[in-house]
């Protein structure tokens, strides 16, 4: 990925070519590549970390695939998303839900509540009016935080977080580098991080993990591994 492959991307959306793209793209195989890359990195005993878990579909999955000796949590801002999960997801005793989000510093935020659930976003305080409607405070931690209390480093990560992915790989500056981790995966919001300024965040985010001692492939046009 690099800066200019970037620009070409957001002419195609500004012209509609990617709208045409997608008209033709087969039902369904959007996230096929993602899903396989995720099957193949998830192993039975693994730890995953579902950052951005949203309902579950995945953390289910995820849980399925480790077994019981293995351990997922799933980190999700909102709190109705995190009811979801547990009415999806009984009575599992390798899962932790964490109503939370990661990012690259421990603050608080404010969870922005969209139209449909996928569109969620954390913002800080900062950058979200308090008083807003549609939005409710949340927990913002650093990856290397939520490792230090949970005392588990993951073996995979998950990460879709709606534009925030460089923030919340920045705040897990030690759990990259930690042996036990060999699979991050990460689907980039292209049009979410051109729209908050970020629009080179997808070639810094390859570099980071490049400098983690990740191999980098792109199995589609918006989902990153990383390997080691």
């Amino acid at each position: 990925m690099n800066p200019l492959l970037i620009r070409a991307r957001s002419i195609a959306r500004k012209t509609g070519v990617i709208r045409v793209i997608n008209r033709l793209r087969p039902t369904g195989s959007y996230e096929e590549h993602f899903h396989q890359a995720l099957m193949l990195a998830v192993k039975p005993g693994d730890i995953v970390w579902d950052i951005g878990a949203n309902v579950g579909l995945y953390t289910e999955q995820f849980c399925q695939w480790v077994g019981k000796d293995g351990f997922v949590v799933a980190f999700e801002p909102g709190v109705e998303a995190c009811e979801s999960i547990r009415e999806r997801i009984p009575n599992c005793a390798w899962l932790k839900i964490e109503n939370a989000a990661l990012g690259e510093t421990d603050t608080t935020g404010r969870l922005v509540i969209a139209e449909g659930s996928v569109d969620n976003h954390v913002a800080t305080d900062a950058d979200t009016d308090e008083s807003a409607s549609n939005s409710i405070p949340v927990v913002i931690s650093r990856g290397d935080t939520a490792r230090n209390r949970l005392g588990r480093t993951p073996n995979v990560i998950k990460v879709d977080v709606e534009g925030f992915e460089e923030e919340v790989l920045l705040g897990m500056g030690d759990v990259l580098t930690s042996p036990e981790l060999h699979s991050v995966l990460v689907e980039v919001h292209f049009l979410k991080l051109e729209v908050r300024g970020r629009a080179t965040a997808p070639v810094r985010i390859e570099k980071l993990l490049k400098s983690k001692g990740f191999r980098t492939d792109w199995v589609d046009a918006s989902h990153l591994v990383g390997t080691r």
